[in-house]
């Protein structure tokens, strides 16, 4: 019976199926936060990261922020536009770029998320942007990752 589904192709064309769709997206949720006076989390955001490889895209998603955000804006840009610009041989590492988004309410016209699905963690940073020299801005801001897939 066994040599017969091998004959018939039935094993092999459920392998070939089942393959390519693990490996084209990876994805993670990531938590930003501070923690509050009370040892406790405060000013939760959540959002995915989710890379198509086969496309070559990025998609940032904010599935949830604060009732009351008292910080201001979620600081990466969210949506579809970023373009993934270099991986690793073994695509557990990731470099995206976005540099056209709508309504662009950053000060910087170019962002690079570096997402690394090995390590379950992420880091982003900004481009093209005046930056004031004379200020000394302290990162309150935690992170946290876990794999989706």
């Amino acid at each position: 019976m066994i040599n017969r589904r091998f004959m018939l192709g039935i094993v092999p064309a459920f392998v070939a199926v089942a393959t390519p769709s693990l490996a084209a997206t990876k994805a993670m949720e990531c938590e930003r936060y501070q923690v509050g006076a009370d040892g406790f989390k405060s000013e939760l955001f959540v959002y995915r990261i989710i890379a198509d490889l086969d496309a070559g895209s990025l998609k940032l998603d904010l599935t949830k922020q604060p009732a009351e955000n008292k910080t201001g804006k979620f600081p990466i840009a969210t949506g579809d536009k970023w373009k993934i610009v270099w991986k690793s041989k073994d695509s557990l590492r990731i470099v995206g770029l976005i540099t056209d988004y709508p309504n662009n309410p950053f000060e910087s016209p170019v962002m690079v998320l570096d997402v690394d699905f090995a390590t379950v963690r992420s880091a982003y940073k900004e481009a093209g942007g005046l930056t004031d020299f004379d200020t000394v801005v302290s990162d309150p801001w935690k992170y946290e990752c876990k794999r989706l897939d």
